[in-house]
Order: C-alpha cells, then sequence, then structure tokens
C-alpha cells in the first residue's frame, strides 16, 4: 500500500480517537489526488459520522444548559432517537411543573424512572405543605376573630360581620340591626367571688344569648361584660323581641362556681341600621340605649328608633308584652 494511503487511514484513526477522547475534530480532508477507493469512501462516512456526532454533542450540551427546544438532527442514530425521547419527556416535565407552579397538586409523571419518582414525591410533598398552611392559615384567622374565653366573635369579627351585613342590606334592601347586651353590676360578681368566677359568668352568658339567635345571626363578645349581637334580615320589632328574648334567657340562667350559685341580669340597647349611615352611628345609637336601659334601672330593653309615636327619645320596652 502506497505511503500516501497510510497517511490517510492515520487521519481517520487520530479523528476517531480524538472523539473517543471527548474532542469534536474538524472534518477529514484528504488530498486532491487521492484515488476514488475504499479509503476515501471510508473517509466520506467518518466525516458524516462527525458531522452527527457534533451536531449530537450540541443538542446534548443544551439539554444540560436546560434548552429542551434545541432542533435534533434528522438521523436514524439511536442515540439520536434517545434524545428525542427524552427532550418530548422533558417538555412534558416542563409543562407539569409548570401547572405545579400554577398552582396544581394533581400533576404526575411516570416515564423516568427515580426522576419521576423524585418528582411526585416533590408535589405530594408541595401539596401536604399546602394543605397544611391553609388549614393553619384558617386557624389564624378564627384565632384573630374569636374570643378565647367565650368562643364567640372578638370585636374585629364583629366588625367584619357588621361590614358584610351593611353590604348585603344594600344589595338585597332587607333591614339589619345591633343589640348591645351589658351584664348588670358585673364588677359585684369579680369583687364578690374573683375573676374566675366572672370568667365563668362571661361564658355562660356567651351561651345564653348565643341560644336565642338563628344561625344566621352573629354573637360577638365586644369587650369586658359586653356582647353584641348583630340581627340579620329582621326588622326593629322583631330585634327587639329577640332582645327581650335574650334578657329573660340571661335571667333565668344560674352559674355555679366554686360552691356559689350566681344569676345575673342585663341592660340591652337596640338601634337599627338605617341606610347609608356609618357603623359607628348604628353602635353609637345602640351604646346610647343601653346606657339609658341602665339609668332606667337595668334589667331592660331600651331601643331606636322607638315606637311608632314619633317621639324624640328612645322607647323602653314594655316587658310584660313580649313573649319569651
Amino acid at each position: 500500500m502506497p505511503v500516501t494511503r497510510a497517511s490517510d487511514i492515520d487521519r481517520i484513526s487520530e479523528a476517531l480517537d480524538h472523539v473517543l477522547r471527548g474532542g469534536t475534530p474538524a472534518p477529514i480532508t484528504l488530498p486532491p489526488d487521492s484515488p476514488d477507493d475504499e479509503i476515501k469512501q471510508l473517509t466520506t462516512y467518518v466525516n458524516r459520522f462527525l458531522e452527527q456526532y457534533q451536531l449530537l454533542a450540541h443538542a446534548a450540551s443544551a439539554f444540560c444548559n436546560g434548552d429542551v427546544d434545541v432542533s435534533l438532527p434528522g438521523t436514524s442514530l439511536h442515540i439520536c432517537q434517545s434524545l428525542k425521547n427524552l427532550q418530548a419527556n422533558l417538555r412534558h416535565l416542563t409543562w407539569c411543573t409548570a401547572q405545579v407552579a400554577e398552582g396544581d397538586y394533581s400533576q404526575r409523571v411516570d416515564f423516568m424512572g427515580e426522576f419521576s419518582r423524585s418528582f411526585n414525591r416533590m408535589v405530594e410533598t408541595l401539596d401536604a405543605n399546602r394543605t397544611a398552611l391553609l388549614r393553619r392559615n384558617r386557624e389564624l384567622e378564627i384565632a384573630s376573630t374569636t374570643d378565647a374565653l367565650t368562643g364567640l366573635l372578638n370585636r374585629r369579627g364583629a366588625r367584619q360581620a357588621i361590614k358584610r351585613e351593611v353590604a348585603r342590606g344594600t344589595r338585597s334592601g332587607n333591614p339589619f340591626g345591633l343589640v348591645l347586651v351589658d351584664i348588670d353590676h358585673f364588677k359585684k360578681v369579680n369583687d364578690a367571688y374573683g375573676h374566675d368566677a366572672g370568667d365563668a359568668v362571661l361564658a355562660e352568658m356567651g351561651r345564653a344569648i348565643q341560644a336565642k339567635l338563628r344561625p344566621q345571626d352573629h354573637c360577638a363578645r365586644w369587650g369586658g361584660e359586653e356582647f353584641l349581637a348583630v340581627i340579620t334580615e329582621t326588622d326593629l320589632c322583631g330585634m327587639v323581641l329577640v332582645a327581650e328574648r335574650i334578657r329573660l334567657g340571661v335571667q333565668a340562667v344560674e352559674v355555679t362556681h366554686s360552691d356559689h350559685t350566681l344569676g345575673v341580669t342585663v341592660s340591652i340597647g337596640v338601634s337599627l341600621y338605617e341606610d347609608g349611615e356609618s357603623i359607628g352611628a348604628c353602635l353609637k345609637r345602640a351604646d346610647h340605649c343601653l346606657y339609658l336601659a341602665k339609668r332606667s334601672g337595668r334589667n331592660q330593653v331600651c331601643h331606636w328608633p322607638p315606637p311608632a309615636t314619633r317621639q324624640s327619645q328612645p322607647g323602653i320596652l314594655d316587658t310584660q308584652a313580649v313573649p319569651v
């Protein structure tokens, strides 16, 4: 064999060896006067292989850098088909990841072995953590609007309920109002029996008031020994009847604490919400009615507007005319 052909074989060998060592060699160039024989044909095949190898190496490198949309060479090499399958899987996995990022935790994959199992465990963990976080946030939200002693709404929760009723009343035109309840002489309970007894009375009064309301009404501990009921979709007459039932219900309750039986009464102010007014204005009227109920002897209901006599002062309820 002529020396020149041996040199051509050496070029082919060096190129293949370069590939095996991780390089990307340039195409093999034979001398212009190389005969058209098996070596030249082999060189053509090797150059085609090197070209496809470089394209595949570029695609593999792009995959490693996160480019799942890189163009793959149109070749029937098995490795190319494997890369195409990998590309399809990565695209689908990317889509699933985007769905999870948008809050769809139902996504699962089953086509990439251990990677799929890890992805599925991650999604399951995210879903569980999200559920726990939502539950905890809900618990915190409830705690922030709930009175710890009575389990009723606190002042913040009551204001939120009133705002909802204002919006509902604006839409529907249905009336609603506020019933402000204050325990009479509550300081004497604390002074005579201690604050534990006072807490027991407050808890029992909260239950007694709640028992006289409908499910759609709201009951709150407004502060100290004051309670607030938000009576929905009810006119003044209905609210006054509810207030009197609350008064009689509380009066009938006996609280046992440390071998002592305690009974209390309440004074109540009722105010009908007037369209367009502020919540504070309605609360102020209810508070003023409560003050008048106490000044008039306690253990009674005072309401605004007064009875249909057009009098300018709040009305004191005739307690003998209200059924329990």
